[in-house]
């Protein structure tokens, strides 16, 4: 019987303190913010040039695999032995794979770029506005394009550039 009134009065004491203090909100505009950090620009175009040379070597592929195909085309309109079709058949099978492993991986690897090259900056503005909202106070900081509504929160946009030194 006393545990259970030592839990009661516990949770009531928890329940009161947690009313007692009411939760601070803000918000940041996360995208504007990280598009003006120094070097996302420098970063976002060498995953372009890294995005296009893949680009480039899956066009070689597809040509290569356009012209292997036209050829077999017209193979099937000749005399050709069935024989030598098969060969041919599976020849383009196996580029056809290749291709779809290809462009499978590339997107694969194209993702790990961004990453590697937009974490370094993603962290540092989630450091800053981790920062802002400790100094400030804040219970919460969202992002406003992941909220549906805010009315009663702070932007902390401003502060939070300040923090990176962006003007």
């Amino acid at each position: 019987m006393k545990k259970c009134f030592v839990l009661i009065v516990i949770a009531i004491a928890c329940l009161s303190t947690g009313y007692a203090q009411k939760a601070k909100f803000g918000h940041v505009d996360y995208g504007s913010v990280m598009k003006d950090m120094p070097g996302i620009d420098t970063a976002q175009a060498a995953l372009k040039v890294y995005q296009e040379e893949l680009e480039a070597v899956g066009q070689q592929m597809a040509e290569e695999f356009k012209t292997k195909q036209a050829d077999y085309a017209n193979l099937t309109n000749t005399t050709t032995s069935s024989a030598i079709l098969k060969v041919k058949e599976d020849e383009l099978m196996k580029l056809y794979q290749r291709l779809q492993d290809f462009v499978s991986s590339s997107q694969m690897d194209i993702q790990r770029k961004q990453v590697e090259l937009l974490q370094p900056f993603q962290n540092k503005l989630l450091a800053a506005i981790k920062k802002v909202a400790e100094t400030e106070k804040y219970t919460y900081v969202f992002d406003i394009t992941m909220c549906a509504f805010y009315s009663e929160t702070t932007d902390l946009t401003a502060a939070v550039r300040a923090e990176l030194g962006i003007k």
